[in-house]
Formats: structure tokens, sequence, C-alpha cells
């Protein structure tokens, strides 16, 4: 279809570039029936071929050229389909906020708790994460009750006292549990993760199975312990440790790398 379509391209071009036929010397035995003869036939080179490619071609909008796959090239070598696809997905996700997260300009972040508190809360984090770890989808998980900062920066984010699970997709706030679930219903979450994930997957396995944190993307102070003081020489007595968050914890360097 696409050698169909440049050739009937080539071919409207050739005819419209041809200058308009002279007509011969007439003939000195048929006067006249030659010179319609070279015109009619000059001219059928060209219309019968064009007039069959152009009735196969695909109608467009507002009488635009048709877009062959082969014209369709981004900036990173994807062609046709895909790269029209892409788009398309880029396109859905521009529906939902803006709102992007420290260092989620190009990831997907999933705000979660693993306090069991309110039952509600816990088992919504507990599906959301298991639907993204389905998916083989790569993604950040920030526990919100492991780090009280990054509880703050969650209510940063969305100029609210919001409730995990919160999704961020590449800088779009797509929801909590109810919004993702409903996407991933009407089959339109793995289009919008995808892009993103496809190139990460292999991080995402190497996160789930790291040595030094387990996944949980924390460990214990090496300063304090865990015990969220340390021995001040010149007081003589002990200090607030500055290296943990109130949970005598620092986030997993191995994770952060």
């Amino acid at each position: 279809m696409i050698i169909k379509t440049l050739k009937a391209r080539i071919l409207r071009a050739l005819k419209s570039s041809l200058p308009a036929a002279a007509s011969p010397p007439p003939s000195p035995t048929k006067p006249g029936r030659a010179a319609a003869a070279v015109v009619v036939v000059a001219a059928d080179a060209f219309s019968d071929d064009a007039s069959f490619f152009d009735a196969h071609e695909t109608p467009t909008k507002n009488g635009a050229e048709p877009i062959d796959d082969w014209e369709l090239v981004d900036e990173e070598g994807r062609v046709g389909a895909a790269a029209a696809a892409e788009e398309e997905e880029e396109e859905q996700l521009r529906e939902f906020p803006a709102r992007c997260p420290a260092g989620g300009e190009g990831a997907v972040v999933l705000y979660t708790t693993t306090l069991r508190g309110i039952r509600k809360t816990f088992e919504d984090c507990n599906g959301v994460r298991a639907l993204l770890e389905n998916l083989d989808v790569a993604f950040q998980e920030r526990d919100v009750s492991m780090d009280r900062g990054l509880r703050d920066e969650l209510w940063s984010v969305t100029g609210e006292k919001a409730v995990p699970p919160r999704l961020f997709v590449r800088g779009r706030d797509v929801g909590g549990a109810a919004q993702v679930l409903a996407l991933h219903e009407d089959g339109r979450l793995l289009a919008l993760l995808s892009p993103g994930s496809n190139k990460n997957r292999s991080a995402a396995a190497a996160a789930a199975k790291c040595g030094a944190c387990g996944g949980l993307r924390f460990v214990v102070c090496g300063e304090c312990d865990g015990s969220r003081k340390v021995f001040d020489g010149e007081r003589g007595r002990g200090v607030r440790c500055r290296g943990c968050n109130e949970n005598g914890l620092v986030m997993c360097a191995l994770c952060l790398s």
C-alpha cells in the first residue's frame, strides 16, 4: 500500500509538471487525426494510473494528504504505528493534573503506607502495589509510614492532606485506589504506564531483590543503630541523631543509586 501511494504521488507530480502539449505538424495524409491521438495518449499515460491509485487512497479530513507509516519517524527512531501509539498514550496522560513529586519527572511513583491503623487504607495500598507488580511495572514506592518527610512531600504535591495510596506517572497525578482500579478495568492503565515502565523493568526486578533493604527502601541508621540518639563528647550526653528520620531509618543507598 505504501508503494502504491508513493507511485500515485509521483504520477501526479509528473503530470502537473508537464508543459502543455504542443500540436505536432499536420500529417500530409490524415490531417488533424494524428495530433488528437498524440494528445490523448499523453494524457492517458498518467490519468489512468493516477485515477486508479487515487481511488484507493484513504480519505482524510480537510483534504490533507494521507500519512503513511514510513513518514512517521520520530527523534528516537520509532517508526509508524509505534510512534503514533506512544503519542496517543502521552495525550491520554495529559488529561490528569500536572503534579510532579521530587524525582518523578520520568518515573512512576506510588505513595503507600504499611501501617494497619486504618484497615481500608492499608488494603488499598496493598491492592495497588500488587496490581503494579502483576503488570510488571517499574515504580518507586514511597512509604509515608516509614518517613514523615514523605508524607509532607505528598501533601505538598497534592495541595491537600491526601491519603495513600496515590499514584503519579511521569509528573501527572493519576489518583488514588479507586481511580487506578477504574483505569485498569477500562484497559487504560497499562497504556499510561508502559512508556515509562518498559524501559525500566529490569530496574524494578533489581529493586525488589535489593540485598540491603529487601525492597523496603529503608535501612537502620548506621550512626545510631536505630536508637535516634548519639553521644556528644563535648556535652557529655546523648543528643538527637541528625542522620535518620523519626523511626531511626535512612533511605537505602543502593535503591537511591
